[in-house]
C-alpha cells in the first residue's frame, strides 16, 4: 500500500526543493513528499492519488503563482478531497487571499515566507495528527450510527414482539373470561332446571334442555380443544412433523367427524376430492386447519344450506376451497381475520357462539406448513375460504 503524501505546490524551484528536503528529513518515514510547480499540475497529480485511494492529508501551496493563485488551487483541491488540510505558505499573500481560503478550502494556517523550519515542521506534525483525528473521529461516528440503526431495528423488534404477546395475553384472557364462561352457564343452568323441577318438565321439554346442554357441550368442547393447539402452539410445545398426507382421506375423516352438526342444520356437505392428490405437511396441522373451516361454514350457513369443498392443483402446491353459500362477511370484518390483535367474533345463524380463536389457528398452521390463506366473500351471499399447501414430492420423503 502507497505512503500516504504530502504535497508542496510552489513555481519558483528553490523555494520547492527547499521546502521538499525539509519535510523529507522529518517525514520520509511515514510519507512521501511530493511537488509540483503549478495548480493545474497538483490537481491532476491529487486526482490520481485519489484515483488510487492514496491519501493527501496536507497541500502546502504558495500564494502567487502564474495561472491559478494559491487560494484557487485550496479551494479546488478542498473540493476534490474535502478531508485533506490546507496550508497557505507565501510573502506576498493578502487579506482577500487569506480570508478565500479559510472560507472555501478548509485553511489549517496562513504561514509567511521565508518560514522558520521549527515552526514549520510544528505545523505539519499538528496538521497530520489533526487529519488522522478526525478520520478516526468520522469512522468512530459511522460505527455508531450503524450500532443505532441496528439498535433501532431491534427495538422496534422487541416491540412488535411484545405487542403480539400482549394481542395474545388479551385474547387469552377474553376467551376465558367470557367465551369459555358461556357454555359453562348454559350447562350449568339447564342441569339445575332440570335437578330442580324435573318432574314439572314434559319429556319434549326435557329433550329440548339436553339438546341445549349437548349444544353447549360440544361448543365447548371444540372451543377447549382449539385454545389447548393453539396455547401449544404459541409455547413452541407442538412439533412439525411433515409428511406425505393423501387430502382425500383428511376431508372425508373431517366431514364424517363433522355429521352430526351438518344433519341439524340440514346443511349438505359436497366435497369434489380425487383421491391422488397428496401434500407435504405436518397431519394434526392440516387437520386442525380443515376442522377449523368446515366448522366455521356449518356456524355461518343457515339451514338447508350448502357447503362445497374442491381444490385446484398447481406445480408446486394445491390450493383448498372451502365454501358456504350462508351470511358471508362484509368488508370491514374481512379486515379484522386471522389477526390476534382484533378481538372479532359474530353469532352463528343458529346462535352459535366463537371466538375468532380458530382462524388465527388456522393462519399459524397453514403459514407454519409454508401455505397461505385468505377469504373471498360478499355480504349475504357467503364465502371461500381458500388456503395453500405444498405439494408432495418424493424427494421431500428422503430428507
Amino acid at each position: 500500500m502507497s505512503k500516504p503524501v504530502i504535497l508542496c505546490v510552489d513555481d519558483e524551484s528553490i523555494i520547492l526543493n527547499a521546502l521538499k528536503d525539509q519535510l523529507q528529513r522529518k517525514f520520509s518515514g511515514e510519507y512521501d513528499i511530493e511537488t509540483s510547480d503549478s495548480g493545474a499540475d497538483a490537481l491532476e497529480y491529487i486526482q490520481e492519488l485519489i484515483d488510487d485511494k492514496t491519501d493527501v492529508p496536507l497541500v502546502i501551496a504558495d500564494y502567487i503563482m502564474p495561472g491559478m493563485k494559491g487560494d484557487e488551487l485550496l479551494r479546488k483541491v478542498h473540493e476534490l478531497s474535502p478531508n485533506t488540510l490546507n496550508i497557505l505558505l507565501t510573502g506576498q499573500a493578502n487579506i482577500e487571499g487569506v480570508t478565500n481560503a479559510v472560507n472555501y478550502a478548509s485553511l489549517y494556517r496562513y504561514m509567511s515566507k521565508p518560514w522558520d523550519e521549527d515552526d514549520l515542521e510544528l505545523t505539519v506534525k499538528e496538521a497530520l495528527k489533526s487529519f488522522y483525528q478526525k478520520r478516526e473521529i468520522h469512522q468512530k461516528n459511522e460505527e455508531l450510527q450503524e450500532l443505532n440503526a441496528s439498535l433501532e431495528i431491534k427495538v422496534q423488534e422487541r416491540t412488535a414482539e411484545l405487542r403480539a404477546l400482549n394481542a395474545t395475553k388479551d385474547k387469552f384472557f377474553s376467551i376465558i373470561a367470557h367465551d369459555l364462561k358461556n357454555p359453562f352457564n348454559a350447562l350449568l343452568g339447564f342441569s339445575t332446571l332440570l335437578l330442580d323441577d324435573y318432574e314439572n318438565f314434559t319429556d319434549s321439554d326435557r329433550i329440548d334442555l339436553i339438546q341445549t346442554m349437548n349444544d353447549a357441550s360440544n361448543n365447548a368442547y371444540k372451543l377447549l380443544q382449539n385454545l389447548l393447539e393453539w396455547s401449544r402452539s404459541q409455547t413452541g410445545s407442538i412439533q412439525w412433523e411433515p409428511g406425505a398426507i393423501p387430502l382425500h382421506e383428511i376431508i372425508t375423516n373431517t366431514i364424517d367427524l363433522l355429521s352430526n352438526g351438518a344433519s341439524v342444520k340440514e346443511i349438505s356437505i359436497n366435497a369434489i376430492i380425487l383421491p391422488n392428490i397428496v401434500v407435504w405437511a405436518d397431519a394434526n396441522m392440516a387437520t386442525a386447519v380443515i376442522r377449523n373451516l368446515i366448522s366455521n361454514a356449518l356456524k355461518y350457513t343457515p339451514k338447508g344450506g350448502e357447503i362445497r369443498i374442491y381444490l385446484k392443483k398447481s406445480e408446486k402446491e394445491v390450493e383448498i376451497t372451502i365454501e358456504d353459500n350462508g351470511v358471508g362477511i362484509n368488508d370491514a370484518d374481512k379486515e379484522k381475520l386471522f389477526r390476534i390483535d382484533v378481538n372479532h367474533s359474530t353469532s352463528g345463524t343458529n346462535n352459535e357462539q366463537g371466538t375468532g380463536l380458530g382462524l388465527i389457528l388456522c393462519k399459524e398452521f397453514v403459514e407454519k406448513n409454508g401455505g397461505k390463506i385468505w377469504v373471498e366473500s360478499i355480504e349475504g351471499k357467503g364465502s371461500k375460504f381458500k388456503f395453500t399447501l405444498p405439494i408432495y414430492k418424493e424427494e421431500q420423503a428422503k430428507n
